[in-house]
């Protein structure tokens, strides 16, 4: 609760437009078509296997800036064969914000909504705001705000959600097995 709480505290107040229907916990993410600065185009289902990280910021953003550090670290301290620590900026100046990259030594996968279409998808209320996408595309939970993401609890929380959702996975196939 106390992280949930300095996260909404730690938040960008931009109002954003909310779709009717919000984004769920234990839902299917939605397959996002990212674009970056080179012209590559990456969906987000080519991370299914992974644990996502998705982090949308903004370099408008003044939380948004404080935790892009922590988030690289966070991205050099996982598994890269079982986690993916991507961001998505919703800078309208994709200059701007690769300049902020460059800048800050930011060098996990960042992609780009200037429109903020992929941001209205999302339902995002605050920002920053991270998603944590399951292996299997479900989506595990939503981060609003400001976060310290390579501290320990965190780490262990993330290593935590892959473990169970592998195991959850794991009995489900042998549940599937049997009823044959």
């Amino acid at each position: 609760m106390a992280v949930l709480l300095s996260g909404l505290l730690g938040a960008c107040g931009k109002h954003v437009d909310v779709p009717e229907a919000r984004l769920a916990e234990g839902g299917k993410f939605p397959p996002l078509t990212l674009g970056s600065t080179s012209g590559n185009v990456i969906s987000t289902t080519s991370y299914e296997g992974k644990l996502l990280v998705l982090n949308v910021w903004a370099t408008w953003c003044p939380p948004c800036r404080r935790e892009m550090p922590s988030l690289e670290r966070l991205s050099r301290a996982l598994d890269p064969k079982r986690f993916a620590v991507i961001g998505l900026s919703t800078d309208e100046d994709e200059i701007l914000a690769t300049e902020f990259l460059l800048q800050n030594h930011i060098t996990f996968a960042n992609f780009f909504d200037k429109s903020g279409k992929l941001a209205k998808q999302l339902g995002m209320k605050v920002y920053p705001e991270t998603f944590l996408v399951a292996p299997d595309g479900t989506l595990l939970q939503r981060l609003p705000g400001l976060h310290e993401w390579d501290g320990q609890a965190m780490i262990a929380h993330l290593e935590d959600a892959y473990r169970r959702h592998r195991h959850e996975k794991m009995n489900d196939m042998k549940g599937h097995r049997q009823d044959k």
